[in-house]
């Protein structure tokens, strides 16, 4: 017996790699992949989409423009809008939404040592309220360039640019025409590192609130009712309005950690049940879950969603009941994925999840979103920037803005 024991313990040995080889290959990204899906390019020179299904069930998309400086290598963003009433198979012409320009009408403005101002406007949130009306906010960037075009230094910040701000606007016509954009008071948002962003999906609640997510750092002369917890410089949280979206404010704290860098998207989802979820970035480059129960008021959290590269993401809910949680693959294969929850989020069918897009040359990808349509077909919004030198203006010239439209059916055959 004693003459077997070597044999069996290299037996068992080989047994034991074979199996972890199997999970392995079983959990590896790419493995499960949609290749039934339509996919389309919605636009060039565009990124970081955001879509919506609305209530007289056509399709709303917003996502980033840019346009190439003349003279350097820079470019101007705006925000557009478009919107598709057969469930994303043709989009309308785009409207614009938000832009600026330099006084003498061009897409910069001129300093007075030679130098330029870029304006860029900036990862957008969006959703419809229970009026009909349409409501978005984004931040706005200034872009700081020396007069032989090179790098410059914004005010009173230590990199190229400064953060002045969000705005929002709203339409009541099906996006056809907006307001404005006008400033949002920020209560405790935007510190010293003047960092501040809203992020992808507004939500309403049962009794007509609309609340947003944000991010950013710390305002240390913020004196308000809301407790900040002791040490906090940079947190994510939620912003209220109770009159139709032309205002904002009564905020509360998803999450808050010590730092200056800030990474924490965080994608809101409204379940049937009342619960909203928040899929939060961190700075491990994953996703991390937290909930609440009584509005986004108190938050519970964070559990883990995803691993390092996938990001960032969010979740919403099918017509099936079922969660799904869509994210930017920013490992390889490069580009987008999703996983189902069959418990409103307590879990997470991570070994199964499927590649929606695995193209992509590099991790300057994803920010993957999603809706589903009346007839049951799910969207998802996705860019890829597929160049990865220097130029800038290149950079987004190389840019798609992307769609995938499935069934759940194609969906849960390609994850088997």
């Amino acid at each position: 017996m004693r003459r077997m024991w070597p044999a069996m313990c290299l037996l068992i040995a080989c047994l034991l790699i074979t199996c972890q080889c199997a999970v392995q290959v079983a959990l590896a990204d790419g493995e499960h992949k949609l290749t039934t899906a339509d996919r389309q390019v919605i636009a060039t020179s565009a990124a970081w989409p955001v879509v919506i299904t609305l209530e007289d069930g056509s399709v709303a998309m917003m996502y980033q423009l840019a346009r190439p400086q003349r003279d350097f290598d820079a470019t101007n963003v705006c925000m557009m809008f478009i919107r598709s009433t057969d469930n994303g198979k043709t989009w309308s012409e785009p409207v614009l939404v938000g832009e600026r320009r330099g006084p003498d009408g061009e897409l910069f403005e001129s300093k007075p040592d030679g130098g330029t101002i870029s304006f860029q406007e900036r990862n957008e949130a969006m959703g419809q309220l229970p009026s009909g009306r349409i409501v978005a906010a984004w931040c706005r960037l200034n872009y700081h360039y020396n007069a032989d075009g090179s790098d410059g230094e914004a005010p009173d910040v230590s990199r190229i640019h400064t953060n002045l701000g969000v705005v929002h606007t709203w339409s009541d016509d099906l996006g056809k025409t907006w307001v404005e954009p006008r400033y949002m008071d920020l209560g405790p948002f935007m510190g010293p590192n003047r960092a501040i962003s809203p992020h992808w999906r507004i939500v309403t609640l049962e009794d007509g609130t609309a609340i947003m997510s944000l991010y950013g750092d710390l305002n240390p002369n913020y004196d308000g009712p809301v407790r900040i917890p002791e040490n906090a410089q940079t947190f994510a949280g939620v912003m209220r309005s109770t009159d139709n979206g032309e205002t904002w404010s009564d905020p509360s704290v998803i999450m808050h950690k010590q730092g200056n860098l800030c990474w924490e998207e965080s994608a809101l989802c409204l379940l049937d049940s009342g619960r909203l979820l928040s899929h939060t970035r961190t700075g491990a480059h994953d996703i991390v879950q937290y909930t609440s129960d009584d509005g986004g008021r108190t938050w519970q959290g964070p559990a883990g969603v995803t691993q390092g590269g996938q990001q960032p993401g969010g979740a919403f809910q099918l017509q099936s009941g079922k969660l799904m949680c869509t994210w930017g693959n920013r490992r390889a294969p490069f580009g987008a994925a999703a996983m189902l929850s069959y418990d409103d989020g307590e879990s997470w069918d991570y070994a199964n999840r499927v590649s929606l897009a695995w193209d992509a040359p590099n991790g300057n990808c994803g920010y993957a979103n999603n809706t589903q349509t009346q007839d049951g077909t799910i969207i998802v919004a996705y860019y890829i920037m597929h160049y990865a030198g220097d130029n800038y203006r290149r950079l987004w010239g190389d840019s798609k803005v992307y769609i995938a439209r499935f069934t759940e059916e194609q969906f849960l055959a390609a994850a088997e």
